[in-house]
Parts: structure tokens; sequence; C-alpha cells
């Protein structure tokens, strides 16, 4: 770690990189998550004519898919994906930082699930920054074959309410990065916007394969 302010605590110190996107997990792509599981089970179940090669990593396969499960929930609105990722993320964050969020595809959408995990984590003294980041044109998802690129997220979200974030260091969180670039985008702008210091976090990141990379 070098001299920058921490977003995070001493004890998670590894996380305080911000220059870098930090990932909590690693999810697999719509289906293949599944696909992956049932490889798995077949393999250890000796069935027959099963022609898949084994994982490389079982173990890995095995967070990946629990990673995949919980944060497919979390999106799907259920409670416990927010109740563990609040008790997971909470004692590792500094006291007295600004928390936002990477907004949705969908122009104005005033709530989604990482924005209320966002608030929730504001609750111990934190500053809420939510409303700073704003989508104002509906991009097509990327899970949809939309693309995502740095330019068309800052030509489509503009930053509100800097006063929140000014001189401050900030928590910017995701939920999934796929190419990475919508929190690549935020994290300039809010920088740009008067943020101290900026900790880009997604939930998750999306890899292929049966391994974790």
């Amino acid at each position: 770690m070098s001299d920058e302010p921490r977003i995070f605590v001493p004890a998670a110190d590894r996380h305080n990189r911000p220059a870098r996107i930090v990932t909590l997990g690693h999810v697999y792509p719509q289906g293949q998550g599944r696909a992956i599981k049932d490889a798995l089970n077949a393999v250890r179940e000796g069935r027959a004519g099963y022609a898949a090669a084994p994982p490389a990593d079982p173990q890995a396969v095995a967070r990946n898919i629990a990673w995949t499960r919980l944060l497919s929930a979390l999106n799907a609105e259920r409670q416990w994906p927010l109740k563990r990722l609040f008790a997971q993320l909470d004692p590792l964050l500094e006291p007295d930082i600004a928390v936002a969020a990477v907004p949705p595809h969908r122009a104005y959408q005033a709530f989604w699930p990482t924005r209320t995990l966002a608030q929730r984590l504001t609750a111990n003294g934190r500053v809420d920054a939510t409303a700073c980041l704003v989508r104002q044109t509906t991009v097509r998802r990327i899970v949809f074959g939309g693309p995502s690129t740095r330019a068309l997220h800052r030509e489509t979200i503009r930053v509100e309410e800097a006063h929140l974030i000014a001189g401050r260091r900030v928590l910017l969180l995701d939920d999934i990065a796929k190419s990475g670039a919508s929190l690549v985008a935020c994290r300039e702008m809010l920088l740009e916007a008067g943020a101290s210091v900026v900790q880009a976090v997604a939930l998750g990141r999306v890899i292929a394969g049966r391994g974790e990379s």
C-alpha cells in the first residue's frame, strides 16, 4: 500500500488499490455456472459416457458457483444476499468514507440492489453518496450484447451532489464487472468532481472457463 488515504481498514489492506478495480469474488456468465456444476457432479459420480473434462480446481469452481448464486440472488432483490454482503464488507471499511454506486443501465432508476447495499454501508457514520452518479441516458445491458466502453459511460452518466464526495475518500461499488469500463469511467468522474481518492470495487468479476482465473 502506498501513502494513499485508506478506504479499507489495515486488516484488509490488500483491497486498498485505488489504481485498480478490486473484486470480492468470481462469477460465471449467465447459464455457465449450472453447466459447470453439472460437469463437476458428473465427474465426481463417475457417470459413464460423460465426455467433459473435470474442472481444473473443484474447490475454486464451488466457490465461484456459490458467489454466482449470491450475486444472482442480490440482483433478484432477495434480502439474504444484502445481509451477507453487508456483514462481510462493513467491518472492512474505514468509518468516515463516502460510499457511491455505479448506476444501472436504465436512465434515472432510483433503486437497485447495489445502491441498497451501499446505503446500508453508510449506517455507521459514512456518507451516503449514492445520489452522486446518475445515468441520464439508457444503455443496452452488456449481458444482452450492449457495448460497454469508458466513453459511453462518461457520455451517459453525470455527477450530481458533488459536495457529498468533495475532498473525501470514496468507495465506489458495482455488482458485476465484465469489462470494468463503467467502474473506470465513474472513478474518473468522481475524481474530477473533487474526491480525494476513489476505490472501485466490483462485488464479482465475470470469468470464463472452469477454474479460478
